[in-house]
């Protein structure tokens, strides 16, 4: 086990993470016992990486724990609340390796499920009063609707370049991720010198993420529990292939397939080698890379000990993750 290992397995041992576990199960409280199996159901599984990034942002000064496992879990329940919600507009059959709600209860059940997960999580932060962190949240999540509607706008339009591309994923992923850095730092008090530190980590730790998440759109559906291509069947120019397409030796023919048949099957596998030999993966991963430095700089002028040491090899493993 290296380093990285090694610290990312303590933080996740964290007493707090644990309380946020406990505390997940109690906010799922229903009248309905069917809510609460569908609600259980989608959040078992998940990485918890922005409760633990809010966690780890609060843990550099003395803070409430209260507070921060409230915000915690509020900050899960508008996570998963969304995978439901980008599960029904996917058309997703799976996520983390189980049929999704939209898949087995059709989409009325999983917008019905996303909304209470939404409900439950601004109910805790509207009982703690923590107003700062709400409008941290909303802002989140009417960035993430933004990111939607631009993406459905622009489905299968071969144009669309890096800069709407960056554009798009700070509305869907980035912000969010940002956000619960933040938070954190509220929570910790913490000056508008390391508040503004910590949104700049979880900002370039947000584009990589979502990098990633490109990158592994092209990986066996065996190692990252979904489908692969997803992206491809939904019309998402993702950012392999949009520097796929600004290749001179590659634009043309890749174009020409997709506006002649974009669904046909065999198109999938075409554009899987084409990226490899192109050096298109790789220069995603390049740019991943890119924004995992920028992320570990911005945590220079933050106090040393665990709590940087612990975000910084949580940028490492971002670009090491497989699913």
């Amino acid at each position: 086990m290296n380093r990285v290992e090694e610290v990312l397995k303590e933080a996740c041992q964290l007493p707090e993470l644990k309380m946020v576990e406990r505390k997940l199960e109690n906010a799922l409280y229903s009248r309905s016992p069917f809510i609460k199996q569908l609600s259980t159901r989608v959040l078992k599984g998940g990485k918890r990486l922005r409760p633990l990034l809010v966690i780890l942002s609060a843990s550099f000064y003395p803070h409430s724990t209260t507070s921060l496992v409230e915000t915690c879990t509020a900050v899960e329940l508008i996570h998963t609340a969304s995978l439901v919600h980008d599960d029904i507009l996917d058309a997703g059959d799976t996520r983390r390796g189980i049929p999704t709600i939209n898949s087995q209860w059709g989409n009325s059940m999983a917008v019905l499920t996303g909304d209470f997960l939404f409900a439950r999580a601004f109910e805790i932060l509207a009982r703690n009063r923590d107003y700062q962190i709400m409008e941290l949240m909303t802002s989140s999540i009417s960035l993430m609707c933004e990111g939607e509607v631009e993406q459905a706008r622009l489905a299968w339009n071969l144009r669309k370049g890096e800069e709407k591309y960056l554009e798009q994923i700070y509305k869907k992923t980035a912000f969010f991720i940002s956000s619960c850095c933040r938070a954190g730092g509220f929570l910790a008090e913490m000056s508008r010198g390391e508040l503004d530190a910590l949104a700049c980590y979880g900002l370039h730790l947000g584009y990589a993420y979502q990098i990633t998440d490109d990158l592994l759109d092209s990986s066996s559906p065996q190692v990252t529990g979904k489908p692969a291509g997803r992206d491809l069947a939904q019309g998402v120019i993702n950012l392999p292939l949009i520097l796929l397409l600004k290749n001179p030796l590659y634009r043309d023919k890749i174009t020409d397939l997709l506006q002649e048949d974009p669904l046909n099957p065999s198109l999938k596998e075409h554009i899987t080698c084409a990226l490899q030999e192109s050096g298109a993966l790789d220069q995603c991963r390049q740019k991943a890379r890119e924004r995992i430095r920028w992320a570990k700089e911005s945590l220079r002028s933050m106090p040393a000990g665990f709590p940087r040491e612990a975000l910084g090899s949580l940028a490492d493993y971002t670009l090491l993750r497989n699913r």
